[in-house]
């Protein structure tokens, strides 16, 4: 549900002609998402991807750890998902490299906290250049960070400049 419920909010999700890397996605639920959506998917995960899942079209598996996947090793990737289990301050440091990167792909993670909330990662997060980070309502002690790519349209700008601006704080 977190994944469906970020891509809606981004307003664009993936689909056929799109090459997707989901990195922590064992046993396959994010991959089975994308594939659906007409995607191809390369999940990297130490633990293997659901049979059901590893069969479906488009869909390749890759045994090991997410902080050793290189972008460059996937030609025409279009999409990064990460749902790795990691301190924060670990997810930024590899997306702070990877959004300096000027093939980065599209980027939906979650940010998964353990023990105290980490505000200092949330706000250097925050801080990546077309960056959003939400609260989704499946999420627990966790945030969903999105990226799109320069220029393109988050469905999240239409959606905040429909809103009514809020009223002026009371003084007492």
């Amino acid at each position: 549900l977190k994944l469906w419920e970020a891509l809606t909010r981004l307003g664009t999700m993936p689909g056929p002609g799109d090459v997707c890397l989901d990195l922590g996605g064992s046993p396959g639920g994010w991959t089975w998402v994308l594939a659906s959506l007409g995607a191809k998917v390369v999940c990297v995960d130490k633990a293997p991807l659901a049979p059901h899942v590893a069969a479906m079209p488009g869909v390749s598996y890759l045994p090991g750890s997410a902080f050793a996947v290189d972008v460059a090793e996937h030609p025409g990737l279009s999409w990064l998902f990460w749902d790795v289990i990691c301190y924060p301050g670990r997810l930024l440091t590899y997306l702070t490299r990877l959004a300096a990167r000027p093939d980065c792909p599209r980027l939906v993670c979650t940010v998964k906290f353990q023990g105290e909330t980490d505000f200092a990662a949330i706000a250097e997060l925050a801080a990546i250049p077309g960056g959003r980070l939400f609260h989704l309502s499946n999420n627990k002690h966790e945030l969903t960070f999105v990226r799109l790519r320069p220029g393109e349209d988050h469905g999240l700008d239409r959606f905040f400049a429909g809103l009514p601006a809020a009223p002026p704080a009371e003084t007492p």
